[in-house]
């Protein structure tokens, strides 16, 4: 009897989703339902509840003590897209012209956020009703993300693909002076906001 049950537990811990590597940077302490708080093993910052896009974001633009090899590795992860979901979004019609895939989406939502960035437009304003109403109007599919979602995963996102285009650029030049040019960049980046 007891042999069935050992192979039920066995089967149930098979079942469960994989778990990230990112939890390989991190301290997780278990809240009950599949829920962790974290805590990272270079910079000791620390998350009531471990969101897997802000851990990774973290390490990757945030955290000053990762090692590059493991920075690298996760900017460029989010720059390629591997880190978002492959998921469709739909609107409730049930027209099939309203519907967009993720990589749609993605490039109107990379447009988005250099829209704002580059015309100083605060995150705000894209929870405005009439600025939803116009977006909707040329992509009726299209539901603009939230401000926290602009001002942090996309923002994120777009930081590492500018921040790998750079070090393509550079990976080839010869006696540069660089020092710690992500660290430089990301703090140009965040006094202009």
């Amino acid at each position: 009897m007891s042999s069935v049950v050992s192979d039920n537990t066995i089967r149930e811990v098979k079942r469960g989703p994989k778990e990230s590597h990112v939890w390989n940077h991190f301290i997780k302490n278990s809240l009950g339902s599949a829920h962790y708080s974290a805590k990272c093993h270079f910079c000791s910052a620390s998350w009531s509840r471990g969101r897997l896009d802000i851990l990774k974001s973290h390490l990757e633009l945030y955290c000053n003590k990762v090692p590059f090899d493991i920075k690298s590795k996760y900017m460029e992860l989010l720059a390629s897209g591997m880190i978002s979901a492959n998921r469709k979004q739909k609107t409730d019609s049930n027209d099939l012209s309203t519907e967009i895939n993720i990589n749609q989406k993605d490039k109107i939502d990379q447009a988005l956020i250099r829209f704002f960035i580059c015309c100083g437009i605060p995150f705000s304003a894209v929870n405005h009703p009439y600025f939803v109403d116009f977006i909707q109007s040329l992509c009726l599919g299209y539901i603009p993300p939230k401000r926290t979602v602009l001002s942090t995963s996309i923002l994120n996102k777009e930081i590492s693909i500018v921040l790998t285009k750079i070090k393509q650029e550079l990976k080839y030049e010869e006696n540069l002076t660089l020092g710690n040019i992500f660290y430089i960049i990301l703090i140009v980046v965040y006094i202009n906001y």
